[in-house]
C-alpha cells in the first residue's frame, strides 16, 4: 500500500513541475563521488592506462527516482566536457567508467537531477594524465664557465669548460624518483637523481672536435623516459703558438748564444723557452731538449715558461733540437741549434796502488812489488785540475780477477786527492780499471792497472841479541849467542835486556806473541802485538846453568820459531847433598829435612841398593865412583863401600848408584852414612872441602 502511495505522489509532482515554476525540494539530497579503488581525491594516470571506476553516492529516500551522471572538464581546456552515465548498484550507489585519451589535468563533478533541479556532489575528483615519455623529454643549453656565454647554432670555441643546462617541463606537476645520465661522445659522464626541474651539471671540457652531448631523463616510479641529443661543432680557431727560445752562456743571465756559433766543453748553456699562443689555450706543455739521438730533458708543466741549464755539450758538432707541445691540443713548435764544441782537457790524474806494512808505512807497488793475500792493499789516485772548478767527481773502479768481475767501487766526492778503503785480496791476476767522470761535462779519463797476489807463505826467521849492562854504565851485545857465561866478580853484571827481531821478506801486518823459557819454566809470555821487535829488559839469570829458550808465534798462521842458548852464572856455593834413598826408600831428602827415618823392615834385606843425589846451580863434576862411609853399631858395621856414577844423569844433578855389599839391612839398627866432601866438587872448582871446616855429607837413620 505504502509503495502505491509513493507512485503516486511522485506522478503528482512530475506533473506540478510541468506546470508550475520549480520550487526548492523538501527533501534534503546529499551527492558524493569516490574513485572505486582509492580514498585519494587526486590521482595520475598513464596515458596508456588512463581508464578506471567512481562511484557516486545520494543520500536521499529519492535516489531511485531522479537521474544521475558524472561531468569530466579538462582544466586547460574548459569546453572539452565529457559526460558519464552511470549505472545502479543499489538504491543509492550508482557508479561508472571513464577513459581518457588526452593528456591534462581532469576535474570530475558527480550531478544528480530530480524534477528539473540539479544537485551537484559536495566534492570533486581529479586526474592527472600523463603522457610520461613524450613530457619528459629535456632541453639543453651549453654555458661557457668561464665568461657564463652560452653556445649558439651549437659552435663552441675549443679548449674550454662547459656546464650543460638541463630543464624538463616546467609543467609537470606530479612528484616521482627522476633521474639522469648525461653521455658525451657516448661515455657516460655523470648521473644522479633530480631535486630540481633544472639543473647545471658539472663542467665538461670540449676539445677541437666534433662532440656528441646525450643527456636522459627517467621517472622510475611511472617508467617515463626521456632523451636529448646535441651535436656540438668547434669553431674554426688557429689554436697554433710560437717557441720562443733563448740559449744563455755561462747563466741565465749571460750573453746570448746565436745559431752556429763555437763553444767548448766547458761551457755552461742554459736554455730560456717562451711559450706566446695565438689562442688561449689550457696551460698543460710538454718541454723536451735532445741533442741529436741524445734526450737531455724532458718535462711537463701548467707553465708557459720553461729554463733548463746547465748543459755541457759534447767535442764536435751539436745539434739541439728543442720542442714544446701543449698536450691538450696536441699543437708543437720546435727550434733548432747547431754548435761546433771544442774539446778541453779538464784534468790529468795518476793512479797507484799500495800496501801497508806491520809498521803502518804505505808501500807503493811497483812491478817488482811482492804482494800477497796478507798485504792490506789500497788505491790511491790525484787528480790535477787544468782549470778551477768545485764540481763532484765520480770514480768508478772495477777490480778484476782472473778476467772475471772481482770487486767493483763507486765513488763521488769533490776531493782531488782519493784513497780507497784497504782490502784484502785472493791469490790471483788482477786487472784495476778506473774511470774519473766530471759529472757536468760528462769529461772523463780512464787508467789501467795490472797486478799479481800470491799466497803468503808462514815462514819468517827469528834474530835476537842480549845487551848486558856493565858496572861503568857501558854495555856489551850478544848477537846471536849460544852460551854466555857470567862473572859475579867481573865488571860485567848480570843485568840483560833481551831483543827479540823477526826477519821475513814479507811486509803483511802479523799478530806475535813472544815468550821467554828458562830451564822449561816460562818465564814471560806477551800480549798479542803487530810489532816484529820486542824487548824484555833487564832481567838477572839465576846462579848457574840457564837454557834459555826464546819463541815467537803468529797466532793468525800459528807458525812459530824458537831458538836457544845458554847463560852460565859462575856461584861460590859447594854442590848440596840433594836425596839418599835405600831400596826405594828415602832415608834423606833436601825436601823433607829431619835427622831420623824410621825405616819399617818387615824382612831382611841383603845388600841393599842405595841412590845417592847432590845437586848445583852449576855442573857437578862427574867421577866414576863414589866412596861412602857406613857405620852400624847394632852389627858392628863400619866401612866404606864405592858406589858407582849412574848411567842417567840430568842438569845440575849427579847421581850415583849402587849394592851395599856384605851388608845386612834389618830392623831396630841406627844408620849413619857419611861421605868425603872432597869427592863432590862443581865446574867452578867450589866443595865442601874448601871451607875452613871441611865437614863431610853426613846423614843417620834408624830402622824399626
Amino acid at each position: 500500500m505504502k509503495k502505491v502511495l509513493y507512485i503516486v505522489i511522485i506522478i503528482l509532482l512530475f506533473i506540478f513541475s510541468s506546470c508550475l515554476k520549480p520550487v526548492e525540494s523538501k527533501f534534503k539530497i546529499v551527492v558524493e563521488i569516490s574513485f572505486s579503488a582509492q580514498t585519494k581525491t587526486v590521482i595520475n594516470k598513464d596515458i596508456n592506462d588512463a581508464t578506471g571506476e567512481i562511484i557516486l553516492r545520494i543520500d536521499s529516500p529519492l535516489a531511485n527516482i531522479g537521474q544521475a551522471y558524472l561531468k569530466i572538464i579538462n582544466t586547460e581546456n574548459t569546453e572539452n566536457i565529457k559526460t558519464i552515465n552511470l549505472n545502479p548498484l543499489n538504491q543509492n550507489t550508482l557508479s561508472g567508467t571513464y577513459k581518457l585519451t588526452e593528456p591534462g589535468k581532469y576535474e570530475i563533478i558527480g550531478i544528480f537531477n530530480i524534477g528539473g533541479e540539479e544537485h551537484t556532489s559536495k566534492n570533486k575528483l581529479y586526474i592527472n594524465v600523463y603522457d610520461y615519455k613524450k613530457e619528459l623529454e629535456p632541453s639543453l643549453k651549453f654555458k661557457n664557465v668561464e665568461d657564463g656565454s652560452f653556445i649558439e647554432n651549437n659552435e663552441y670555441y675549443p679548449y674550454r669548460n662547459y656546464s650543460i643546462i638541463v630543464s624538463i617541463d616546467p609543467k609537470i606537476i606530479y612528484s616521482s624518483d627522476f633521474s639522469y645520465k648525461i653521455f658525451l661522445d657516448n661515455s657516460l659522464i655523470e648521473n644522479g637523481t633530480l631535486k630540481n626541474k633544472t639543473f647545471e651539471s658539472t663542467p665538461i671540457f670540449l676539445k677541437k672536435k666534433n662532440h656528441i652531448v646525450s643527456v636522459e631523463v627517467y621517472d622510475t616510479t611511472n617508467n617515463g623516459f626521456g632523451r636529448t641529443t646535441v651535436e656540438l661543432n668547434p669553431k674554426n680557431i688557429d689554436t697554433s703558438f710560437n717557441l720562443i727560445t733563448k740559449i744563455h752562456k755561462n747563466d741565465f743571465n749571460g750573453p746570448i748564444i746565436t745559431n752556429n756559433s763555437t763553444l767548448s766543453t766547458i761551457d755552461p748553456i742554459y736554455i730560456v723557452m717562451d711559450i706566446k699562443e695565438n689562442y688561449d689555450l689550457p696551460a698543460s706543455y710538454l718541454f723536451n731538449i735532445s741533442n741529436g739521438d741524445n734526450e737531455i730533458t724532458q718535462v711537463t708543466t701548467e707553465k708557459k715558461q720553461f729554463k733548463y741549464g746547465p748543459i755541457y755539450l759534447n767535442d764536435g758538432i751539436n745539434n739541439l733540437n728543442i720542442i714544446a707541445k701543449n698536450l691538450i691540443s696536441k699543437d708543437s713548435t720546435e727550434n733548432n741549434y747547431t754548435f761546433n764544441v771544442e774539446k778541453i782537457e779538464e784534468f790529468s790524474a795518476t793512479l797507484n796502488i799500495y800496501k801497508k806494512d806491520y809498521l803502518d808505512n804505505e808501500i807503493k807497488i811497483d812491478d817488482k812489488s811482492l804482494l800477497t793475500d796478507k798485504d792490506p792493499i789500497f788505491f790511491k789516485v790525484l787528480v790535477n785540475k787544468n782549470y778551477d772548478f768545485s764540481n763532484d767527481l765520480n770514480y768508478k773502479f772495477l777490480l778484476k780477477k782472473d778476467g772475471i768481475d772481482y770487486k767493483k767501487l763507486d765513488i763521488t766526492t769533490n776531493s782531488t786527492i782519493l784513497e780507497t778503503e784497504k782490502m784484502l785480496l785472493n791469490s790471483g791476476n788482477y786487472e784495476l780499471e778506473l774511470t774519473i767522470t766530471k759529472s757536468d761535462t760528462s769529461f772523463s779519463k780512464k787508467f789501467y792497472k795490472t797486478f799479481k797476489v800470491s799466497k803468503s807463505i808462514n815462514n819468517f826467521n827469528l834474530n835476537f841479541s842480549l845487551i848486558q849492562k856493565n858496572s861503568d854504565a857501558s854495555t856489551t851485545l850478544y848477537y846471536l849467542p849460544e852460551k854466555i857465561i857470567v862473572d859475579p866478580e867481573s865488571t860485567r853484571l848480570n843485568d840483560f835486556d833481551v831483543n827479540f827481531d823477526i826477519k821475513s821478506e814479507y811486509s803483511y801486518p802479523a799478530t806475535y806473541v813472544y815468550s821467554i823459557y828458562i830451564n822449561n819454566n816460562e818465564l814471560f809470555k806477551s800480549n798479542p802485538v803487530q810489532t816484529r821487535t820486542f824487548k824484555y829488559t833487564s832481567y838477572e839469570f839465576p846462579e848457574g846453568h840457564n837454557y834459555i829458550q826464546l819463541k815467537v808465534k803468529d797466532i793468525d798462521s800459528n807458525y812459530s820459531v824458537t831458538k836457544d842458548f845458554e847463560v852460565l852464572v859462575k856461584e861460590k856455593n859447594p854442590p848440596k847433598l840433594y836425596r839418599i834413598s835405600i831400596e826405594g826408600t828415602d832415608v834423606f831428602s833436601k825436601e823433607n829435612t829431619y835427622d831420623f827415618y824410621n825405616l819399617e823392615i818387615s824382612n831382611p834385606i841383603v845388600n841393599p841398593r842405595i841412590i845417592i843425589e847432590f845437586y848445583d846451580e852449576s855442573e857437578i863434576e862427574q867421577k866414576a865412583s863414589l866412596n861412602v862411609s857406613i857405620n852400624i853399631p847394632e852389627t858392628g858395621t863400619n866401612t866404606i863401600i864405592n858406589i858407582p856414577i849412574s848411567a842417567s844423569q840430568k842438569n845440575k844433578f849427579i847421581k850415583y848408584s849402587g849394592i851395599l855389599e856384605n851388608i845386612t839391612l834389618d830392623s831396630s839398627q841406627t844408620w849413619t852414612i857419611k861421605i868425603d866432601p872432597s869427592q863432590i866438587e862443581d865446574e867452578f872448582g867450589n866443595t865442601r872441602a874448601n871451607a875452613a871446616e871441611s865437614i863431610p855429607y853426613t846423614i843417620n837413620f834408624k830402622t824399626k
